[in-house]
């Protein structure tokens, strides 16, 4: 990985100074401190390398190496996990050298690992991450380049280098709350670098928290990125990933509802870009059933008409709703439509010829068997006639009464606001069979 390079790199160049030195002696104060130099950098105990180091230090504290001395004690505390120490170490080199990379680097990648949100902290991230993403042009001049380093190591650095800068200088925002510099931040990263699951993780972060609905797509977007880009494509590690990828899907079914076919879809947009294309919308559960709504309303408005009107009956104010609405002759002109009349199935009728009452089921999608019906209407004239269970007519009339449980609303309706009537003929009685006398045979 090129972390772990820039750390051999740092080394390198050390171990190459201090060979290039040796040769100038008149660099060191004596030959003693050049011996006690070369003496701590080959120690492999971390901690024996730090003694060392003190010692050299007490009795040289005017070395010209003081730089490469820090260097050294950045490396042993970077192998004992001693990382706060590390950044101090750290800060130390750069007030000798604003633009040594090893220390730049080593703060600007530990201030989101840390997790140290005090202002110091993250004033001293934010400095070193700057420098990595501003003065990149000095921190990487040619005469910067470590030896035996080709051009294009030191080129893919600078790039490695930029992107770190920016995640960083993204988290530190995103630790202020000041979301939009962070989202800001990120996206630069992500245009360097799609590949990052971290990063994709805090867009959705910092996108939740500004709390703007027109936004939620864009998050789930990027919670769907960091839940699917595997670990070896630059995604989370698996355990993390997991964890995430289960927060997610309750996320989505919640804004979005049940939707396997969807779910699929956004994982597979998710990993062919880093970023929500244009115009990329998620509807919300709500957004579906109101859509859905009006489709409905638009293909069946009487029955929609219908629907509405027996949900505010059978709501909590049901009695008061129907109060509003006695004596209307319904249902008027229904809005946008050209219709005026409901539309229902019969039930039943009195009586079964020539009937002044019928009670009807308005849901026409359903069957009239076995049905208690919803609405009665009753006629100021009897129809003639008669007509089949399940027949479909149309009405409109005065609303006049009203029964919760069982569910019942009465119409006073007049003959011609009713249409549909087939007035098929009373059935035919049955003829009564006629026995014959029997016959009596003369013997």
């Amino acid at each position: 990985m090129f972390l772990k390079a820039v750390r051999i790199l740092g080394i390198t160049c050390l171990l190459l100074s201090v060979a290039a030195a040796q040769e100038q002696k008149s660099q060191w104060k004596d030959r003693a401190e050049f011996d006690m130099f070369q003496d701590m950098a080959k120690e492999p105990d971390p901690n024996k390398k730090l003694e060392k180091i003190k010692a050299w230090q007490a009795k040289y504290p005017e070395s010209n190496f003081k730089k490469e001395g820090l260097t050294l004690t950045v490396n042993a505390y970077a192998q004992l996990g001693k990382f706060p120490e590390l950044i101090s170490t750290a800060q130390q080199i750069l007030a000798i050298d604003p633009l040594d990379v090893t220390s730049l680097y080593w703060i600007t990648s530990m201030t989101p690992k840390l997790n140290n949100t005090s202002p110091e902290a993250l004033d001293t991230g934010e400095k070193a991450a700057s420098k990595l993403v501003d003065d990149a042009d000095k921190v990487f001049a040619a005469d910067r380049k470590p030896p035996g380093s080709t051009d294009e190591q030191w080129k893919k650095a600078r790039a490695d280098m930029e992107v770190l800068g920016l995640k960083t200088l993204g988290w530190i925002a995103m630790s202020r709350k000041d979301n939009e510099k962070a989202e800001g931040m990120f996206k630069r990263a992500l245009e360097k670098n799609p590949n990052d699951g971290e990063i994709a993780y805090w867009m959705y972060t910092v996108i939740r928290a500004m709390k703007k609905a027109e936004r939620s797509s864009d998050a789930l977007f990027y919670l769907a990125r960091a839940a699917t880009l595997p670990q070896d494509k630059g995604g989370l590690p698996n355990a993390n990933r997991k964890q995430v990828d289960d927060f997610f899907v309750k996320a989505y079914t919640s804004y979005h509802g049940q939707d396997d076919a969807g779910l699929k879809e956004l994982r597979q947009l998710a990993m062919e870009k880093a970023i929500p294309p244009s115009g990329f919308v998620i509807k919300t559960a709500a957004q579906i059933a109101f859509d859905k709504e009006e489709q409905f309303k638009k293909s069946n408005p009487q029955l929609a008409y219908w629907m509405h009107l027996k949900k505010e009956l059978t709501g909590e104010n049901g009695e008061q709703f129907f109060e509003s609405m006695k004596d209307a002759l319904l249902p008027g002109k229904i809005p946008d439509t050209e219709y005026d009349k409901l539309k229902g199935k019969i039930v039943s009728m009195k009586p079964a010829v020539n009937p002044k009452e019928l009670v009807l089921l308005l849901d026409t999608d359903q069957s009239a068997a076995g049905s208690a019906g919803e609405v009665t209407l009753k006629l100021d004239t009897a129809l003639k006639g008669r007509a089949e269970p399940d027949t479909e007519v149309q009405f409109k009339g005065v609303a006049k009464a009203f029964t919760k449980d069982p569910f019942m609303l009465t119409f006073e309706v007049q003959k011609d606001d009713l249409d549909g009537w087939p007035a098929l003929p009373a059935p035919t009685p049955a003829k009564k069979a006629t026995r014959r006398a029997p016959v009596h045979r003369k013997r």
